[in-house]
């Protein structure tokens, strides 16, 4: 298992995948318990996962995502999905029950306001989204440390996916569509990135 450190340069959007070798079980179900750990706002975990390993399913998901090969190629593809407004209402049962047992009770009503402050589904859609992000940073630094590979992917059409899957597009948007896999080329790729330097400001 690499270190962080090393994960970190391993790690790079792999789009050619080597078709003969399969993510071992427990390798995969390390990865997405992994995942499963990640911070979420308010404790409410946005996400809901979906792992695609049939070759006919990912067959489908690749036309839905505009035929990228990796999707068919991977050995799995992980589809993370955002939960909408319609299953994080702070009035239903279920999440008063979830704000009740993850957040304290002096701040159970900051996180009910917050919840009820948002202008539209729209704008709650792209917050819950943005907790799928630090879910999937997770998966796939979590993948790397087994020198597995992945390719965050955005490239995709939202309703078709859902209803590939059998989700209702009323309840959950497509945050990401990830492959994992192994890389056909042996080599990590250099990384071309900006310096602490550029980046970053300290006060």
């Amino acid at each position: 298992m690499l270190n962080f450190s090393d994960a970190l340069y391993f790690r790079h959007a792999t789009r050619h995948f080597d078709v003969n070798k399969e993510i071992p079980e427990n390798d995969l179900k390390f990865i997405l318990d992994s995942a499963l750990k990640a911070p979420s706002s308010l404790n409410l975990e946005h996400w809901e996962y979906v792992v695609v390993q049939d070759k006919s399913m990912k067959s489908q998901l690749k036309e839905a995502s505009f035929n990228q090969q990796q999707v068919e190629d991977a050995s799995a593809v992980v589809v993370i999905l955002a939960k909408k407004d319609t299953l994080l209402d702070p009035n239903s049962p279920e999440v008063k029950k979830l704000i009740s047992e993850r957040i304290p009770e002096n701040g159970i009503p900051i996180a009910v306001n917050f919840l009820q402050s948002f202008p539209n589904s729209e704008a709650f859609t792209a917050w819950s989204k943005s907790q799928c992000y630090i879910t999937a940073s997770f998966l796939m630094m979590a993948a790397a440390t087994l020198e597995i590979d992945s390719c965050p992917m955005e490239g995709f059409m939202n309703d078709d996916v859902l209803k590939l899957l059998n989700y209702s597009s009323d309840e959950y948007e497509v945050a990401l569509v990830v492959p994992l896999g192994y890389r056909k080329e042996p080599t990590t790729p250099e990384k071309v990135r900006a310096s602490l330097e550029e980046k970053v400001t300290f006060v």
